[in-house]
């Protein structure tokens, strides 16, 4: 099996380094142009342990993705197929749904754009705004990409993306994967263009449906229903990115259906001062994901983030953005022209004493005896230092220590050390 992931790989990756010897990427193909592209990221991790402790222990594991695409282009239209091969090495428990998959579709879509309008059929990735709610999750090993439509109209006002979309199910063999069942995503996107006002305006409307929903609450089919306003922008040495969300719908469980009153508000202020040595910005992230305050009510109260980026708060990706308060002040310095790093403190606290301590990835996952007791989480200190040795590649350094409060210590959870390395080649 490992001979056979390998092969594939070579396979996959040699023709895009051949390509990348040339001088111009693209190929004159009669009316139109054959680009190609391709990535190569190989990534170590560390925990100890995973999961708080909670059924997981000490673990160190490497995970290797490989991406290689062919694009045709015409004036009005273009066509992009993608294909990647995915691979884990030395993961306790073995590789979890997003580590390993082998040869496979990540990306075929077919694309037509006339003035202001546009159209994309097919398998897509589709990341929108901050990433907080629908992201590509470049996090974990495995991409995410959706089988659907989106149509699209550009104007002076700015940019509407309308969505009718099916996260795709990631599976081991070749060629395999498929849409989730009984998963959709449907709604509408847009953002403001820059005009007179300070910033721009991202609003949406999202309508999201899975099965085998997990809450402390019940478990069942989630239909769950999104509006939301993102305000971000920059003026000078301060830029803001600020994002409200409520959320309605019903969770169907075996004894009735719970409604769902959910809301956030997340925001991340900074202020960069560019004529001091190392440009320093200072920031500070807060963030209210709300939760269940009563789990026998009849509603459910927990925030559910849809599809967003792993390293929400950090890139251990430890804790998920549900019934969750914190407080998170950041500095961020530019060491070299090529090497920046980010340093962090998270103060975090459950919202509802009554409801679970969730984490990553997503669909969302209620650490076992969390709920209920102590409201305190804990305090992450993290580090993340990036490094662009050259056109093509970067490398990244990522730490993270996790002191656990009581809230995860009254589940059996415990400090945990999280150390990545990351590098990544772009062409």
């Amino acid at each position: 099996m490992l001979m056979l992931r390998i092969l594939s790989l070579v396979l996959l990756v040699a023709p895009a380094l051949v390509l990348a010897c040339e001088s111009d990427r693209c190929i004159e193909a009669g009316d139109g142009q054959l680009q190609w592209d391709a990535s190569l990221r190989v990534r170590g991790l560390y925990y100890d342990p995973t999961r708080f402790g909670i059924g997981g222990a000490e673990d160190g594991y490497g995970l290797l993705r490989a991406l290689a695409s062919a694009s045709y282009v015409e004036d009005t239209w273009q066509a992009k197929v993608q294909l990647g091969v995915h691979g884990e090495e030395g993961k306790a428990g073995g590789p979890g749904r997003t580590d390993r998959s082998a040869l496979d579709v990540q990306q075929a879509y077919w694309r037509w754009q006339r003035g202001s309008f546009h159209l994309q059929l097919g398998r897509q990735e589709a990341g929108y705004g901050s990433s907080r709610l629908l992201s590509v999750r470049d996090g974990p090993n495995i991409r995410l990409a959706f089988d659907g439509a989106r149509v699209g109209w550009t104007g002076r006002l700015g940019v509407v993306d309308l969505m009718a979309l099916r996260p795709v199910q990631n599976r081991p063999g070749a060629f395999d994967d498929r849409g989730e069942p009984g998963a959709h995503l449907w709604g509408g996107y847009a953002t403001t263009a820059r005009g007179r006002w300070p910033g721009q305006w991202d609003l949406y409307l999202l309508d999201y449906r899975r099965e085998n929903a997990r809450f402390a609450a019940g478990s069942g089919i989630e239909r769950r229903q999104t509006l939301g306003a993102r305000w971000f922008g920059q003026a000078g040495a301060l830029d803001w990115n600020s994002e409200l969300v409520v959320q309605g719908g019903e969770l169907r469980i075996a004894t009735g259906d719970l409604d769902i009153r959910a809301w956030t508000l997340a925001t991340d202020t900074g202020w960069r001062w560019k004529a001091l040595p190392l440009q320093p910005r200072l920031g500070l992230k807060a963030d209210i994901a709300s939760g269940d305050g009563n789990l026998r009510d009849g509603r459910l109260g927990t925030f559910n983030a849809l599809f967003p980026k792993s390293a929400y708060f950090s890139e251990a990706s430890l804790l998920a953005p549900a019934n969750l308060m914190d407080v998170q002040p950041t500095l961020s310095l530019r060491l070299h022209d090529a090497v920046t790093t980010e340093l962090g403190v998270q103060m975090a606290w459950k919202h509802r004493r009554a409801d679970a301590v969730y984490t990553t990835p997503a669909p969302l996952v209620a650490l076992p005896g969390s709920a209920g007791g102590a409201r305190r989480i804990g305090t992450q200190y993290k580090s993340e230092t990036r490094w662009q040795a050259s056109e093509h590649w970067q490398w990244q350094l990522q730490l993270a220590w996790v002191d656990a409060g009581p809230a995860l210590k009254q589940s059996g959870g415990q400090d945990t050390l999280f150390a990545s390395i990351v590098g990544a080649w772009q062409w």
